[in-house]
């Protein structure tokens, strides 16, 4: 995909951490230009304070958006999508493309609401877009759609095309999978503090490891277990670390976890 400029308008619903972080990668990437946007969000003074930040357009209620938009991005939350069924479904037309990266809401849940009219486009991406480096997962039916949705997501980092079947899934391992990367982060600051380090210093250390680890995860041919056994010398520090982690059952109870999260992706679905 070698041309990502987006020339069509675009609508945002919701412009909270995530809908904001993903157009903000946008402007960045000068894939499309504020003036093409048109932001809306059930609390006006954030889609106020939104518009001015990025210079784009203001759309008084969703239907405005629909109206003005062949591009729309839904990134309300679950529990507010019923509402917006009045300005959805009577207006979309087959020449829309309704994007949504609502948690927990298949593209079966998100067409009762919307109608059956536009192409719709399941997003699942993650924290990640805050910073430009999101992994976001795609699943749609229609070529042009999922080209449109793929050049909006490439904005805010990576992207994969699955089949929806996998979204229960993606929540568990990326669409959660920060918050398991941020709790070793913590772990790790936690105990160099408690054996005398600054926070500061004990922070720096944790949060840097982790960078390292993951740029070089991501340059290297070499798979994480092979990086893993690069580092971890015969009767060596980390040895001895991952010796009581197998002994401790680690990787037993950190799966028991992901399917803690898989299966409660897939309670939310069938809601």
């Amino acid at each position: 995909m070698k041309d990502l400029k987006i020339r069509e308008k675009i609508g945002v619903i919701g412009v909270g951490n995530m809908g904001a972080a993903i157009l903000e990668g946008l402007f960045k990437k000068k894939i499309a230009a504020p003036s093409q946007v048109w932001a809306c969000d059930k609390i006006k003074e954030k889609a106020s304070e939104f518009a001015k930040r990025f210079k784009t357009q203001i759309a008084p209620h969703p239907a405005s958006v629909v109206a003005n938009t062949p591009i729309i991005l839904l990134a309300v939350k679950p529990q507010d999508l019923a509402e917006l069924s009045s300005a959805l479904e009577p207006n979309l037309t087959p020449k829309h493309i309704l994007i949504s990266i609502l948690a927990g809401t298949p593209i079966v849940k998100i067409r009762e609401i919307a109608g059956e009219k536009a192409l719709v486009v399941r997003a699942m991406p993650n924290l990640g877009a805050k910073v430009g480096e999101a992994i976001t997962a795609l699943a749609g039916s229609h070529p042009r759609s999922l080209e449109i949705a793929e050049k909006i997501f490439s904005g805010c980092g990576k992207t994969i095309f699955l089949e929806e079947k996998y979204f229960d899934l993606v929540t568990a391992v990326s669409g959660s999978g920060p918050a398991y990367f941020f709790l070793m982060m913590e772990m790790l600051t936690e105990f160099a503090n408690r054996e005398g380090l600054s926070e500061a210093d004990a922070r720096t250390l944790a949060i840097q490891t982790a960078v390292g680890a993951a740029h070089l995860a991501r340059s290297s041919p070499l798979s994480p277990q092979e990086l893993r056994k690069m580092v971890t010398s015969k009767g060596g520090t980390t040895e001895a670390a991952l010796t009581v982690l197998e002994a401790k059952r680690f990787h037993g109870v950190f799966h028991e976890a992901l399917e803690a999260a898989l299966n409660r992706g897939r309670e939310l679905s069938r809601r």
